[in-house]
């Protein structure tokens, strides 16, 4: 008869506590029956101890719907039929017993030790009855001890499973990471190779760390950089211009990490990942990207063995993606690339990201991700590479290379590039070049030309004569190439690659072989987006061998637009290619053509944020500024700004431009000097930035906006008084920050009464919230809580001055 949940069978009898159970037998096993005594057990159920399980002392806990189960752990030498899943472990001789004999049943064991069966379901199985679980007395701490050894040794088989298989992969990436390191080639068309330890120079670099949008530090060594195992923010951001040495420092990263260098933070990086994110269009996850990119084809890494080791906590791994402007899918909503720099994916892995300054992930603001600034060479890096990689020690040699980047402003200013001053460098040791260079433009011209012709000796046959002459025309007549790089930079998404049939189709087969061996175009192999659906899960694709080219070309494309456009010409022009990302296109465009130069400047005139842009463009034409004076004039109508992390070249271009406006008369509205002020040298009337150039003509300055200092920059009563005569046009002067240290008062007989007749506003902004402003009758300051345009009868007297700055507050 079928009893319900909870019910006593009724076919078992309850016996008096220590008593057998009826009609038990012995089986063998058990001390009481001798060699074939076993635990009672049931005869109406058949044992199913499985012969030759092995021994164990851990069984689960928790009940199943099974029928009967036989737990029979061998280590403790019995034998007992129990429901399916119930795990009890009886020692010999042992007895079950109710807590309630009122309410739960209690089964008899032979044996003195107890047995409490908790619960209270009991099932007519014609056996023992069903129990939620079974705690052995004096059993529980051996179960739980074993079941710790048990846990402790699988996770020390995981732990040394993960470490083979780390080693494996990181022997992969090692191997990998080697060859990219040691065939480096700075110059394409020059054939020449050479490990990026040797090439490598360290490059300027000022570095902010996350939650700090205002300070940057100089850093003076790579080894000096933030990886997130040492710095705060997880991700950190190496951003940079064109041709700046982001990559280059990407593999010198990669190159100390395999050589374990003892100077390098990345010693304490257990896996160092490296990716170039121009080759990842398509790629949907990183450990996809791993498989693909970095290892072998006959590796036996799978993705979900990258995935285990990534994911784990204890692994410390670093990401450094590359290229990030040039990655595909940037725009692609939920690329794991994103995914990843906002931690909504590996939170605890740390990132290196590097990119164009104009190109900046979003989510990846100051406040979240440390930035690197790359600056460029400097004169020593110059010198110590041009010595170290060119001349191999050659000091003659050197020196006669360096003297040419030294004596040639132009030269010296293109060539903060580090990729302009390696291309210089190298052209000039092996031809015995010397050149003079008044543009960007003018220098890329050459520059492409030597790709050409580097390797055309003088023809020896009416063959090679003919040959020859179809490569200059190739040199020369480049529309088709024109029209693909301008439509490349000009789409929504920049396509900075091409499927190589597709990209010999339009240029020619001819052409595009002619471009592959002099180095302007290289081939790289990629992933196929479109795998499995087509066989290869790779493609060959082919790009500009540095971005660079590619906006060279576009350029001429772009000066055809301009020239075929009427002259009110449509904006959206300049819509379609962002001067923030792409000045060099602008920059060639003025150079290459006088009338695109116009139209060039007449869009960045209207164009928000363009004014320094535009000084460059100006700076293009061949007669440089003074033949663009309109521009000239319309440019210092609006706010001029010099700011300390301008490059050389931008800083000196814009310093033209104001003398060159002060020459011919144009009133320079305001020039602000944003963290670039050093001092004013009294002895040659002019001022001095922090860059060491200098500014002697502000004669037509009507405001000069001096900002913010990081250091306390001390202002003596000479140098003030002597920069208020020098800007004879100047109406307003205003000192914003309290690191300037400016005279507390000034003795009225020492203030020369053509200023006193001139009142000039000189007003001295603390701390935005209080304004100081000279009163030259007195040679007294006058606080001022009004606005800076109200007169002097609506200031309040302040009687502080006979105390420092720092106490006046």
């Amino acid at each position: 008869m079928a009893t319900r949940s909870g019910d006593r069978n009724p076919d078992i009898p309850i016996e008096e506590e220590g008593a057998p159970i009826q009609g038990v037998k012995r089986e063998r096993g058990h001390p009481e029956a001798g060699n074939e005594a076993a635990v009672d057990r049931d005869p109406a159920v058949p044992s199913k101890k499985k012969v030759g399980a092995p021994a164990s002392s851990m069984y689960p806990m928790t009940p199943t719907s099974s029928s009967l189960m036989t737990i029979a752990p061998e280590l403790m030498g019995y034998h007992l039929n129990l429901p399916m899943g119930y795990g009890a472990m009886l020692p010999p001789g042992g007895r079950m017993q109710p807590t309630n004999s009122m309410t739960q049943p209690r089964v008899n064991i032979a044996g003195s030790n107890n047995f409490v069966i908790m619960g209270s379901d009991v099932q007519s199985t014609g056996s023992v009855p069903r129990a939620t679980s079974i705690f052995p007395e004096g059993v529980r701490s051996q179960h739980s001890a074993s079941l710790e050894v048990v846990q402790e040794r699988v996770r020390t088989q995981h732990s040394a499973s993960l470490e083979e298989l780390k080693q494996k992969l990181n022997h992969h990436l090692k191997t990998k990471y080697s060859r990219l390191t040691k065939q480096v080639q700075p110059i394409p068309f020059l054939k020449d190779k050479h490990s990026i330890d040797k090439l490598f120079t360290e490059v300027g670099m000022n570095y902010r760390p996350a939650g700090d949008d205002t300070t940057w530090q100089t850093l003076e060594s790579h080894h000096d950089i933030p990886t997130g195992t040492i710095g705060q923010s997880r991700v950190q951001i190496i951003e940079g211009d064109a041709g700046y040495g982001k990559s280059m420092l990407s593999l010198q990263m990669v190159h100390d990490w395999c050589t374990c260098d003892s100077r390098s933070p990345l010693n304490n990086v257990d896996i160092l990942i490296r990716l170039n994110l121009r080759q990842l269009g398509g790629s949907k996850s990183i450990y996809e990207a791993v498989v693909k990119c970095l290892l072998p084809l006959d590796s036996l890494i799978k993705e979900s063995d990258v995935e285990q080791l990534l994911r784990d906590e204890d692994t410390r791994t670093l990401i450094l993606f590359d290229a990030y402007d040039e990655y595909p899918d940037k725009d692609e909503e939920g690329n794991f690339v994103s995914r990843i720099l906002e931690e909504n994916l590996l939170q605890h892995v740390k990132v290196i990201l590097t990119t164009r300054s104009s190109c900046i992930p979003g989510g990846c603001d100051g406040l979240t991700a440390g930035r690197i600034k790359l600056t460029g060479f400097d004169g020593r890096a110059r010198e110590e590479y041009v010595r170290a990689v060119v001349t191999g020690g050659d000091e003659e040699a050197t020196k006669k290379i360096v003297t040419q980047f030294n004596t040639n402003s132009i030269l010296a200013d293109i060539c903060q590039s580090p990729l302009f001053s390696v291309i210089y460098a190298h052209l000039a040791h092996k031809a015995e070049l010397k050149l003079d260079f008044g543009s960007v433009t003018e220098f890329f011209r050459f520059l492409v030309y030597c790709f050409h012709d580097h390797e055309d000796n003088k023809p020896q046959t009416k063959a090679a004569a003919e040959e020859q002459a179809k490569f200059q025309e190739f040199r020369d007549n480049h529309d088709e190439l024109d029209k693909l790089s301008y439509g490349a930079l000009s789409a929504e998404n920049q396509q900075l690659t091409w499927d190589k049939e597709k990209f010999v189709t339009e240029v020619g087969e001819e052409f595009y072989k002619r471009h592959i061996d002099i180095g302007i175009l290289v081939e790289e192999e990629v992933m196929n987006r479109n795998y499995p659906k087509q066989p290869n899960p790779y493609k060959t694709e082919v790009r500009f061998f540095h971005k660079l080219s590619c906006e060279w070309f576009a350029a001429h494309h772009f000066v055809k637009r301009l020239r075929s456009s009427p002259s009110s010409m449509p904006e959206n022009l300049i819509d379609l290619m962002d001067p923030s990302d792409l000045q060099h296109v602008y920059r060639f465009a003025c150079g290459l053509d006088p009338l695109a130069a116009h139209r060039v400047l007449d869009l960045l005139k209207k164009k928000e944020d363009c004014d320094s842009l535009a000084v460059l463009c100006a700076l293009e034409q061949k007669d440089k500024v003074g033949d663009v004076l309109d521009t000239v004039r319309d440019l210092v109508s609006r706010d001029v700004r010099i700011r300390e992390d301008d490059s050389r070249l931008l800083q000196r271009t814009t310093i033209e431009l104001v003398q060159r406006a002060c020459e011919h008369g144009f009133p320079v509205s305001c020039l602000q000097l944003d963290r670039s002020f050093r001092r004013f040298d009294v002895t040659n009337s002019c001022i001095v930035l922090e860059s060491d150039f200098r500014l002697a003509n502000m004669r037509t300055v009507r405001v000069l906006h001096i900002e913010k200092s990081d250091i306390d920059n001390e202002i003596t009563r000479d140098e003030l008084l002597g920069l208020l005569q020098k800007c004879v046009g100047l109406t307003e002067l205003r000192f914003d920050s309290h690191r300037f240290l400016l005279p507390i008062s000034i003795p009225p007989e020492t203030i020369p009464p053509a200023l006193k007749r001139r009142n000039i506003n000189v007003l001295y902004d603390r701390c935005h919230d209080l304004v100081y402003r000279l009163s030259f009758q007195h040679g007294q300051w006058k606080h001022n809580q009004l606005p800076t345009t109200q007169t002097e009868s609506k200031n309040t007297d302040v009687e502080r001055y006979n105390v420092k700055w720092d106490d006046i507050e």
